[in-house]
């Protein structure tokens, strides 16, 4: 510990003959020190050298088969902490951007960052994160108000608050002591089973699946008194809307969540399936959006309706067709071919065309009164997202960091594929709409 002092002493005074006024607190650094040497053969990152007293501290805690990659952009301060501290084989020191330093490294392989600057903290931070193993650590401090705070930082720092604890993949502690520093341990989530999605989400970010189904309620045109099965009724948007219309809707869906929020709106529903139907010659119509496509076994979907059905009775749907989210699916079998850690690429949906489907239906016993693919390019605020809700049926069995490898590459192909600076992300949706009637 005295050479610790002595060394922290020289790496203040050399700081303060070049102006370097931002000195790291002691207690800051005895906390580092302890927790680095609770990660023995540990690999640590600090972002932010500085002169160097940080990494002091850290290098203190370290055993002798651990490794420090330290960084910083500016060459006059990280030269002092060179200075004094290079000697020790342990410490890799980078003169560069955070950013670049931060995308070449692997995810999963840090045991715990300290982040002391911008790059890694108040942005960059996703990035930063997905580097961390389970159980590694997350350290910032200078988290509470400071004199020389430029205006509007409270507001960054309050946001990066809202954002640790938001995120259910980190473990956070606050100590209110020195400069205010929180404490972050990455946790293993397990990810949701495929399509149990969360309704307040899913309308968030996909409010637009209902939006445009309107058509095709009009194309079922219901009638007062009719009973209609809504087959993948979601969060009863459109089963509100058609009751509304006059007719009795009962809603199906397989997600208990969505379920519990078409119950909320009013409307009769259970959760089940298109495959397990348990109605026979109960209904006057059938209608269904955007569900169709996730049933691989379309045969036995399409036999079930026409079984729930009178004679008559109307199917009348919309779900995904030939050619769509093609750069998407592109994107992911490209992913996956290149992480063959991660299984092979299994297909959720089914995306039929005209012809397909079409003799589908009449071989099940229906007279297709119109059916086409309909292109419609959609705009999405974040593809992040889409992949977040839909593609949970490819990635369920990821394990919280290869998920995260999964979403970052994906989004990087599709950057040139479906995206602009003028019109955002733009999703290739292609949509096969029909009416049919049960003979």
């Amino acid at each position: 510990m005295k050479k610790l002092t002595k060394i922290l002493e020289e790496i203040e005074e050399d700081g303060q003959a070049i102006g370097f006024d931002q000195v790291s607190d002691r207690n800051v650094g005895s906390l580092l020190a302890t927790l680095c040497a609770s990660k023995p053969h540990g690999e640590f990152l600090e972002l932010g050298t500085g002169c160097g007293l940080s990494t002091a501290w850290m290098m203190e805690g370290m055993d002798s088969h651990s490794v420090l990659t330290t960084v910083d952009n500016d060459e006059h301060v990280i030269h002092i902490a060179k200075k004094h501290l290079s000697k020790d084989k342990r410490v890799t020191f980078i003169c560069s951007k955070g950013e670049e330093v931060i995308d070449s490294m692997i995810e999963g392989s840090i045991d715990m960052i300290f982040a002391d600057t911008w790059p890694g903290k108040y942005h960059y931070l996703e990035e930063t994160l997905v580097l961390l193993k389970v159980g590694g650590m997350y350290v910032i401090d200078d988290m509470l108000p400071q004199s020389n705070w430029p205006e509007g930082h409270e507001e960054k720092v309050e946001a990066l608050v809202q954002y640790l604890y938001e995120r259910d993949d980190l473990m956070v502690s606050y100590l209110s002591w020195s400069t205010g520093v929180y404490v972050c341990t990455k946790i293993e989530v397990k990810k949701k089973e495929p399509n149990q999605w969360n309704p307040e989400t899913y309308n968030k970010h996909t409010g637009f699946v209902s939006a445009l189904a309107l058509p095709v309620v009009d194309l079922l045109a219901p009638k007062k008194d009719e009973n209609i099965l809504d087959v993948g009724c979601g969060d009863g948007t459109l089963a509100v809307e058609i009751e509304q219309r006059g007719a009795k809707v009962i809603g199906v869906d397989t997600s208990a969540e969505m379920i519990d929020s078409t119950k909320a709106k009013g409307i009769e529903a259970y959760v089940g399936s298109v495959t397990d139907l348990y109605y026979e010659d109960e209904f006057d119509a059938v209608f269904s959006n955007a569900t169709l496509h996730w049933v691989r076994d379309a045969r036995t979907a399409v036999q079930n309706i026409a079984k729930v059905l009178k004679n008559g009775g109307r199917f009348v749907g919309e779900f995904g067709g030939e050619g769509n989210v093609h750069h998407l699916i592109l994107a992911i079998q490209e992913v996956f071919a290149y992480h063959p850690e991660f299984g092979d690429f299994e297909n959720p949906w089914y995306f039929p065309s005209v012809d397909t489907y079409k003799i589908l239906l009449e071989e099940e016993g229906f007279a297709v009164t119109y059916i086409e693919i309909i292109p419609r390019p959609t705009p999405m605020e974040d593809i992040g997202n889409w992949l977040d809700i839909f593609a949970n049926g490819v990635t369920s069995h990821l394990s919280v960091e290869q998920y995260e490898v999964f979403k970052k590459e994906v989004i990087e192909i599709l950057k040139n594929k479906i995206y602009s600076e003028k019109d955002g992300w733009m999703l290739d949706y292609m949509r096969l709409r029909m009416k049919a009637a049960k003979k």
